[in-house]
């Protein structure tokens, strides 16, 4: 299942290559099918689709194209406020280090790609998730 999802994440990113591609409308196509995975919880696709978002967002700014950096970012922000703290979650259940995961969290706040209640959610997510496997 996860090759299946690594192609997908890699036939996103090669069609966001092409020449004058409109970023905007592929960040909202991106941006949807984050939160249909998010809704079904498919942790393992979540995971490798947000890779192949972070990956084709590189590869923008890899352009220099400020203009379609921001269009791209722009479609994505209320996917990322939404999801960010279910999948800063998935990361620390995942294994990675949760000190680690919502410095990131952090860092996206300070960036303005996230707001500061995405930021208190996620810490809200963590520690909930935290609590639970304590019991």
């Amino acid at each position: 299942m996860k090759k299946c999802f690594l192609v997908i994440a890699m036939i996103a990113t090669l069609s966001l290559v092409g020449c004058k591609e409109d970023y905007k409308a592929k960040g909202e196509q991106m941006a949807k099918h984050l939160d249909e995975l998010c809704e079904k919880q498919d942790s393992a696709a979540v995971l490798a689709y947000e890779d192949s978002i972070r990956i084709a967002e590189e590869e923008i700014m890899a352009t220099g194209d400020t203009a379609a950096i921001a269009d791209f970012q722009e479609a994505l922000k209320e996917s990322r406020e939404r999801n960010t703290p279910y999948i800063t979650a998935l990361k620390v259940k995942n294994g990675k280090n949760q000190k680690e995961a919502l410095e990131e969290v952090v860092g996206a706040a300070l960036n303005g790609d996230v707001n500061i209640r995405t930021v208190t959610e996620s810490i809200d997510k963590v520690l909930e998730q935290k609590q639970e496997e304590e019991k």
